[in-house]
């Protein structure tokens, strides 16, 4: 009979860096450690009586010493006095792959005594579903202290949304870069709305000196995406601004209830009757060839004197440039390849909302009926777009995109500083979560409440990660792992400005 040892000694021949002791139970741990390069979050390998080899993670670390109170006044006051620590870990059980590859997670403990090994390579990509290389894979970093290559699925992220989450200065468009990166090396088309005019950057190589030292740890070289962007605006294009095209809106796929949203009207009452009205009126005539102007027509023909609230937000949409502009095809934003982005820092705040809000109903229908192809949908601020509370007029149909844009294949990438600030209903429907710092109590207690495998002790590793550093959940990895995420390829536009250079600069 083959024992327990003879098992161990030909899958590792090494010495083992811990033995487990004391309670044991089915879902953790504690060991005791020889190797002090051991840190939480990294993994180990034990051997389970009946499940063979199983993963685990480290999830605790302490020094359990024999000094007490007293020795430490003695020691405080110069005495000597020797003194003895170990190495205490307590392991988090996480499992193995069955033969059909689902991870299955022990229903029993492995025996006190048991001997703890690192693993190779092999068995934490398999347990942990690491397994797509960056051919097949989005390439989004190493996996912490490791020289492993993490990939996520690019379709799955499409077909089940992600979220980026940080403090402010922590990296997250830096991160979402990166994604939209290996999004288009996929040829998956993506749409940008861009608050800060950021992304444009990514049409110029990385060519940042730090940077490109750190290319060759990751294995990638500087590379602009010029070929591939697309830069839109809601308002008149500005000589020398570099926007490609103003981006044209219509209302011929709206109906009444949709014009009143945008108009911030409850739908009911008078007013709301005059634009049912007049919008049946004009289509009956018109069929889909209806025009802003057209409504506006109808709706002053009216003799009802509720008209003049509607005719009053009728004619501030007619303002907007997008409103004015010939409308731009759903096939021109969106196409295989490409990166559209949709620049809206020079926007007063109700064209975001109202151009934001028509552009994504169109672009939502659109793939719905399969004119365009699947595509990924980036909002950056998505505290402003999908508030937790307060009025925001792109709420209602990103609800949608995140409740439903699964099943058509428009994938939503929502990036927020302050996640206790989103609506929990957009949030909680984003498969794959990519979290660097946080340090606020609300913004972390929102993130443990609505990500599926964080746990309330992983609040103070949220804290504690440092810049460059995240933690990957979903993704079609099984367990929350540690990720230094990659150097981009395309230069980074989200930087904050060194005010003691441009002080200078300016005498």
């Amino acid at each position: 009979m083959e024992t327990g040892h003879a098992r161990e000694d030909e899958r590792h021949p090494e010495p083992p860096v811990g033995v487990v002791y004391g309670n044991v139970s089915s879902s953790s741990f504690r060991c005791i450690l020889s190797d002090p390069s051991i840190k939480e979050m990294d993994h180990v390998e034990v051997h389970h009586p009946v499940e063979g080899w199983i993963l685990g993670k480290v999830d605790d670390l302490e020094l359990r010493s024999d000094v007490d109170a007293g020795d430490a006044a003695l020691l405080l006051s110069g005495r000597e006095r020797s003194s003895d620590y170990r190495r205490i870990a307590t392991i988090k059980v996480i499992g193995r792959r069955n033969e059909e590859g689902r991870l299955i997670r022990p229903l029993t403990p492995v025996l006190p005594s048991s001997s703890v090994y690192l693993p190779d390579e092999e068995p934490v990509r398999e347990v942990l579903g690491l397994g797509l290389s960056r051919e097949n894979g989005a390439y989004v970093g190493k996996l912490f202290n490791t020289g492993m290559d993490v990939c996520i699925d690019p379709y799955q992220a499409v077909g089940n949304h992600v979220s980026i989450i940080a403090k402010t200065g922590s990296g997250k468009s830096y991160v979402c870069g990166v994604l939209v990166e290996e999004l288009n090396r996929h040829g998956i088309p993506v749409v940008i709305l861009d608050l800060h005019g950021e992304y444009r950057s990514l049409m110029s190589p990385n060519i940042d000196e730090d940077e490109f030292r750190r290319m060759s740890r990751f294995g990638v070289s500087p590379r602009g995406l010029a070929d591939s962007v697309s830069i839109f605006s809601f308002s008149a294009e500005t000589p020398g601004s570099g926007i490609d095209v103003r981006l044209g809106l219509d209302v011929a796929s709206m109906n009444a209830e949709d014009l009143l949203d945008l108009m911030g009207l409850r739908n009911v009452g008078p007013g709301s009757s005059v634009l049912y009205s007049a919008m049946r009126k004009v289509k009956d005539i018109l069929g889909d060839d209806v025009e802003l102007y057209d409504i506006i027509s109808a709706v002053e023909a009216d003799a009802n004197p509720a008209k003049w609230n509607v005719l009053s937000g009728l004619e501030h949409i007619q303002r907007i440039d997008a409103f004015n502009a010939p409308p731009t095809p759903v096939t021109q934003i969106v196409s295989k390849g490409r990166i559209t982005i949709v620049e809206m820092k020079d926007a007063p705040l109700d064209t975001q909302q109202i151009g934001a809000a028509v552009l994504l109903k169109k672009l939502f229908h659109a793939r719905k009926e399969g004119l365009i192809p699947p595509f990924m949908l980036v909002v950056e601020e998505a505290h402003h777009f999908c508030p937790q509370s307060g009025p925001a007029i792109t709420s209602p149909i990103l609800r949608s995109i995140a409740s439903e844009g699964r099943k058509f294949g428009m994938g939503l990438l929502i990036v927020s500083q302050r996640p206790a600030k989103v609506d929990k209903n957009v949030l909680s429907q984003c498969g794959t979560q990519i979290i660097l710092k946080l340090t606020n109590p609300n913004d972390i207690k929102a993130v443990i409440a609505s990500v599926e495998g964080l746990t309330t002790r992983m609040a103070d590793e949220i804290q504690r990660l440092p810049v460059g550093v995240a933690i990957l959940v979903g993704g079609g990895i099984s367990e929350p792992i540690l990720v230094e995420v990659r150097t981009r390829m395309t230069r980074h536009g989200g930087g904050g400005v060194d005010i003691l250079r441009d002080l200078e600069m300016r005498g």
